[in-house]
């Protein structure tokens, strides 16, 4: 029997791969009788869906992309690990969020962020010598660390306390030596860096949470209104690649099952993308010097290659590769719970990563839905491969469960 199915036109592969298998496809893709649906995740009517129907999609997985719920998901996790007598890991790869629909998270933006100014103006002294502002940054971080004693302004001191600091902030390392203390601004309903702004002021934070749909967003929004605004500590020190640009890598991850236990598949290339100019911090109003939404591409194995000329050994899979996948895990572990598999459904997710000059990994956002256009050589090499992959991942967890 011909097996039916229905998928955007703005998946070519997914098309290419059904039908090289022999299925054909719908004339429409809001057709209620298929064997399997590949479309986004607003076009998915969930009340509709027959248990025997595959769609690529688990509901409620927009919890991922909307970066309100996700920042909230992940925080609550991680309460929930120390509540038990663990230790969480969120703070070591999640750079600090908040909501700014929330009057509490407002005043925890307030004292985070006059913290980090603290730890900038201490770093910026050791590089260029004391400053003004050293003695009541000083000052501050001892109140942080617990000690109230009045600080000397000391280089020696300085070094005593930014050591102390790195051994107990996991975030210490975001933070440069400038004495910018960048934050970034996200609409939480949006994505592929639409509306995005930096900010180097609680002030200018206020006045883009205060204005919506601010002149700033106008055109770029597509009608779609902000709700609401997070703000999320910029990483101020990437690793910087292709002529001192800043990167993000984009790996693909595939959810099949959620009970008894998910069943999760890594794509075991990713690509890594550019910005497309150099990366230069004081540029804040520069889009392309510090989104990687437009830019040229890598293989992740062009970046384990030049890591290890570099290096002399392979830091991608010694050091980088296993920070993604624990970030991907801890993600996991603190959405999956509120997802429902509805009929045979399944999740392709693009996790968005970032490398500081540490080697430290940090997730940026997940995003459901990834692109998988044909944009450069990179993934109109990948795409169609891994759409192969999930196919096969999506519908082998069928037959293992007498689904298919």
């Amino acid at each position: 029997m011909v097996q039916l199915f229905a998928a955007d036109g703005k998946f070519p592969d997914v098309v290419a791969a059904l039908e090289a298998r022999g299925w054909r496809r719908l004339p429409f893709v809001g057709c209620p009788k298929f064997e399997l649906k590949w479309t986004n995740y607003a076009k998915i009517a969930w009340r509709r869906v027959t248990p025997s129907q595959v769609v690529n999609h688990l509901q409620h997985s927009v919890l991922f992309s909307r970066k309100d719920h996700f920042t909230d998901l992940l925080y609550a996790h991680a309460a929930a690990q120390r509540d038990a007598g663990g230790q969480s890991q969120v703070d070591s790869c999640f750079p600090r969020t908040f909501d700014c629909s929330r009057p509490r998270d407002r005043i925890l933006l307030q004292r985070w962020f006059v913290y980090s100014q603290a730890v900038a103006e201490l770093k910026q002294s050791l590089r260029v010598g004391s400053t003004a502002q050293v003695g009541a940054a000083l000052r501050l971080v001892r109140a942080v660390l617990r000690d109230g004693e009045s600080a000397a302004c000391a280089r020696q001191e300085v070094e005593d306390v930014l050591k102390e600091l790195e051994r107990r902030d996991p975030q210490f390392h975001a933070v440069g030596s400038d004495g910018a203390n960048v934050w970034i601004c996200k609409p939480s309903n949006l994505s592929q860096g639409r509306g995005i702004v930096l900010c180097s002021s609680l002030q200018e934070i206020e006045e883009i949470d205060g204005q919506g749909d601010h002149d700033k967003l106008e055109g770029e929004l597509e009608g779609k209104g902000i709700s609401k605004w997070v703000v999320q500590k910029y990483i101020e020190q990437p690793l910087l690649l292709q002529n001192g640009r800043k990167f993000d890598i984009r790996q693909w991850v595939l959810v099949t099952e959620l009970k008894p236990k998910p069943i999760v598949f890594w794509f075991y290339r990713s690509y890594l993308r550019f910005c497309a100019r150099r990366f230069e911090l004081s540029r804040l109003q520069d889009r392309f010097t510090h989104l990687s939404n437009y830019s040229p591409m890598w293989s992740s194995e062009k970046f384990q290659d030049i890591l290890r000329q570099e290096h002399g050994r392979d830091v991608w899979t010694e050091t980088i590769l296993p920070q993604m996948q624990s970030t991907a895990r801890l993600a996991l572990d603190a959405v999956l719970p509120k997802l429902k598999v509805v009929g045979r459904g399944f999740e392709w997710l693009g996790f968005d990563f970032l490398v500081d000059e540490h080697h430290h990994v940090w997730v940026l956002e997940v995003n459901v839905s990834p692109d998988v256009s044909h944009s450069t050589s990179i993934t109109a090499e990948l795409a169609p491969k891994a759409t192969v992959d999930a196919l096969n991942g999506a519908l082998w967890a069928c037959r293992s469960r007498l689904y298919c």
